[in-house]
């Protein structure tokens, strides 16, 4: 992958520990920060034993299976290695993934059985839950694919070892899906595995409950410039 650096590039890393740790590192050398960048595109880079980050000062090792998350701040990214199909994945606040999956209101939710065009644009929203009642609220753009292909995509990117996405606030995201506990789509989609049980989300159970859910530390508008 070719990314497009600025004249001055300045890369910021927030490692998330599984126990809610935070530590935050800075690279502003072009050569490292695009190493750096190609490591991250690594489909399997959480299945490493460890991730040692050099510093001038200090020199920091971290357990890969114990990392839940990690942000990339930066201020330009070319365009970054999605999984085939997708076009981009973006990551939300809570209260506007709410809005727009319409979760307010599951009794006007687009249901599964809806009409499909092969090869158009299609939108979806995905909830992870992690370890410890943390939460990543996803839109995802995709294209539309033949049923038989559908489902076992969705099987494909969800049992991938992590799933990168866009940050509103600038720069990307990897989170270690080993760490996943749920995913839910919304709206669903008409194929499920033979063997799901059929059942219906309560209407306002799920959503007050949303009320409590950990996000993940943000980047400030400062930390990311």
């Amino acid at each position: 992958m070719n990314f497009t650096y600025p004249r001055n590039p300045r890369l910021q890393i927030r490692v998330h520990g599984v126990d809610g740790s935070i530590a935050t590192f800075t690279q502003d050398k072009p050569a490292l920060v695009r190493r750096i960048l190609e490591d991250c595109q690594n489909p399997h880079f959480f299945t490493q034993d460890r991730i040692t980050i050099a510093g001038q000062h200090s020199v920091t090792t971290f357990a890969a299976s114990n990392i839940a998350r990690i942000d990339l701040g930066y201020k330009e990214f070319s365009d970054w290695k999605f999984p085939q199909g997708i076009r981009n994945i973006v990551e939300l606040k809570e209260p506007e993934f709410l809005y727009q999956a319409a979760l307010f209101d599951l009794v006007h939710l687009e249901r599964r059985q809806q009409r499909r065009t092969v090869g158009g644009p299609v939108v979806v929203f995905l909830d992870i839950a992690i370890l410890g009642g943390r939460h990543m609220f996803l839109k995802i753009m995709a294209v539309e694919e033949l049923p038989a292909d559908r489902l076992q995509r969705v099987h494909s990117f969800l049992a991938a070892p992590s799933l990168c996405f866009r940050r509103q606030s600038g720069g990307l995201a990897i989170v270690n899906l080993a760490h996943a506990v749920r995913f839910t789509i919304y709206p669903g989609l008409p194929e499920v595995p033979t063997d799901a049980w059929s059942a219906n989300e309560e209407n306002g159970h799920d959503n007050e409950n949303y009320t409590q859910h950990l996000p993940f530390g943000r980047l400030t508008s400062s930390e990311s410039a």
